[in-house]
Parts: C-alpha cells; sequence; structure tokens
C-alpha cells in the first residue's frame, strides 16, 4: 500500500477511536434504524473494501446481537439493522451473499446498470474489481438479496442538468425491471454525500416509485425520517470488529459532522493533499 492510503487509514482508525470515547456517553438511546453500507467484500485494492475473514466476523456478531431487517421494512419499523451493498462488485456474490444466506440475513444490493459486467474505474483490475454481470445479480437475487439501483453510470447527480438526471434514474429503474421482471427495491445515490445529490435527485427518484433512497450521509434514521433521503454508516477496511460494533451500537454517531459543510472540505482537502481521489 502506498504511503497516501497507509496515511489516510490510520487517521480513519484514530478518528473513530476517539469518536468513540464521547460517543459511548452522547449516543442516542431512542429507537433508530441503522443502515450499513459496503462495498466490494474481497480484495480490491480499496479503503472501501473488507476482508472476508472480517465480513463474516461482523455478520456472525450482528445475527447474534441484532434485529436485521429488510430496508423497506426497516424504514416502516423505523428500528432495527439493515445490510446494503453499493456498486454490484462480484464478490458480493461470491464472498458475502453465501455468509448472508447461511446467517439468514436480508440486503439489498444497490446495481449500477450499465456498468455490470464491467469495472467502474478504469484503473482496477477486473478479477478484484469487476462488477457482476446481469446473470450474476440475477443469481445473487435468487440467494435472497434485493436487487436496487445506483444509477445507470454512476455519475455525482448534483453536476448534472434534469434531462441528465433523469437519465441516470429512469434509465437504471428501466434496466432492472426489463432484466429482472420486477421494480427495484430502491435507490442509492452515487458517492451520496449532501453535495453529491440534490432537490431535483430526490423528486425524480420519488416520480420514479422507488419505495425508499439511501444516500452515504452518516447517522441513522429515527421513525418519520425521511424514505428517500436516508443516512447510512459506511463500514471500510480500517473497521476492526469493536468499531464495527461501535458504529452498529450508535457509539460512532459523532462520525456523523464529517457530512457538515465543514466536514465534507476537510475530507477533500486531506484526500487532495494524499494526492487520492
Amino acid at each position: 500500500m502506498d504511503a497516501g492510503p497507509r496515511l489516510k487509514a490510520a487517521v480513519k482508525r484514530a478518528l473513530k477511536h476517539g469518536a468513540a470515547i464521547p460517543g459511548k456517553v452522547v449516543r442516542c438511546a431512542e429507537p433508530c434504524l441503522r443502515i450499513l453500507t459496503y462495498h466490494s467484500v474481497g480484495t480490491r485494492k480499496h479503503d472501501m473494501n473488507v476482508a472476508p475473514e472480517d465480513f463474516r466476523a461482523q455478520m456472525e456478531w450482528l445475527a447474534a446481537s441484532h434485529e436485521v431487517l429488510p430496508l423497506a421494512a426497516g424504514v416502516e419499523a423505523g428500528r432495527g439493522i439493515a445490510v446494503t451493498f453499493d456498486d454490484g462488485y462480484r464478490d458480493n456474490l461470491t464472498n458475502a451473499a453465501p455468509v448472508l444466506q447461511a446467517l439468514g440475513i436480508p440486503a439489498t444490493v444497490f446495481v449500477v446498470t450499465g456498468r455490470l459486467g464491467q469495472t467502474l474505474d478504469l484503473g482496477d483490475h477486473a478479477g478484484a474489481s469487476g462488477l457482476m454481470t446481469w446473470d450474476e445479480v440475477r443469481e445473487i437475487r435468487r440467494m435472497g438479496v434485493l436487487v436496487g439501483a445506483h444509477t445507470v453510470s454512476h455519475r455525482r447527480l448534483a453536476a448534472l442538468n434534469e434531462a441528465e438526471q433523469r437519465a441516470e434514474i429512469e434509465g437504471a429503474a428501466r434496466h432492472i425491471e426489463q432484466h429482472l421482471g420486477q421494480p427495484a427495491a430502491g435507490f442509492a445515490y452515487p458517492f451520496g454525500a449532501a453535495a453529491d445529490y440534490n432537490a431535483l435527485s430526490v423528486r425524480i427518484v420519488r416520480e420514479c416509485g422507488f419505495p425508499v433512497a439511501a444516500s452515504n450521509r452518516y447517522g441513522g434514521n429515527r421513525p418519520g425520517a425521511d424514505r428517500w433521503q436516508l443516512r447510512r454508516i459506511w463500514i471500510d477496511a480500517t473497521d476492526t470488529l469493536p468499531t464495527f460494533k461501535a458504529k452498529v451500537n450508535g457509539e460512532l454517531d459523532l462520525l456523523a459532522l464529517l457530512d457538515s459543510r465543514v466536514g465534507l472540505w476537510c475530507r477533500r482537502a486531506f484526500n487532495r493533499s494524499l494526492g487520492i481521489r
């Protein structure tokens, strides 16, 4: 691993450790739906990759300790834990789905419909970073994982005009109906920070009939939360089992400050200083 990613990983671990100390005191005890966000579960060289052995340990603890619900059911209940995956990596089928199936954990994968069978980034190695094909999406659905949309090409919606946003959102919904014979289980905004989508994005998602839509703004969702702007809790390569438990239990909710305007600026400036996109 290069020096930049190593330093970023060290900073993230230290930040989580520091935030957990006050988080044990200030965490909210009210009912709350916490939606976990995964990306790849394999060997991809990326900070959003989770190693298969870590994923299994996380899911085993989750199944034994918490109520895990399908995403839409969790939104209706306003409580529990929901498991989601973004992009549609092939290792979601090979490494994650068998664990979920064995433990009886429901999950939703949001796929980039126009890039299936390819990679998202030109520099990615297809062996570790390839996305599922439509046949593989049908296979993961047969294993009990619901399928939602993550746009056609994974563009940052807030940077697009209305026609472009509609093409990305409506196109993804249409692709899923055509290939799977049923509506998408929900929608996830690409990148998903507050600056990555806008009110127009939300309006189009609602008009398309998606039952729920998820951002990647950090945090839980109390009963009555906007079901088309759900917050999620990202799980990444720097999460040990203790920090995973802290995230699930709400002890790291202070990380939501990273989605404030100042927090977003600091994150992007830090990544630029390390030469990381």
